[in-house]
């Protein structure tokens, strides 16, 4: 796994800050720290703690998740993802009613 890309992270606290209209020195007040501390956070300057992201988060009103989003770097296969029963009713979604009636007499069947 790579470093954590901690500039765009700082990136996305700023945007979700200045959308909701909060002030760095706000948030530097709810975490006790120098307003300077949340710049740099900001910047890229320097890397929150995952305490601190969280507190961040917290404040700004989002999951932890908003900011570091992007760094996954596994792939999600939502086909293996899928209950057996999606996918049965995957197949069955495109079927007219008569084949539906006909699985639902088999399934009584069983």
């Amino acid at each position: 796994m790579n470093d954590l890309d901690f500039v765009t992270i700082g990136q996305k606290i700023k945007e979700r800050r200045q959308a909701l209209a909060v002030t760095q020195e706000a948030i530097a007040n709810q975490l006790n720290v120098n307003p300077s501390h949340v710049s740099n956070i900001e910047c890229g300057r320097a890397n929150p703690s995952l305490t601190l992201l969280v507190k961040i988060a917290d404040i700004l009103k989002c999951s932890v998740d908003f900011f570091i989003g992007g760094e996954y770097t596994f792939a999600i296969n939502k086909e293996q993802e899928k209950t057996l029963d999606d996918k049965i009713m995957d197949k069955l979604k495109y079927c007219d009613i008569d084949k539906k009636m006909k699985v639902l007499k088999m399934i009584d069947i069983l």
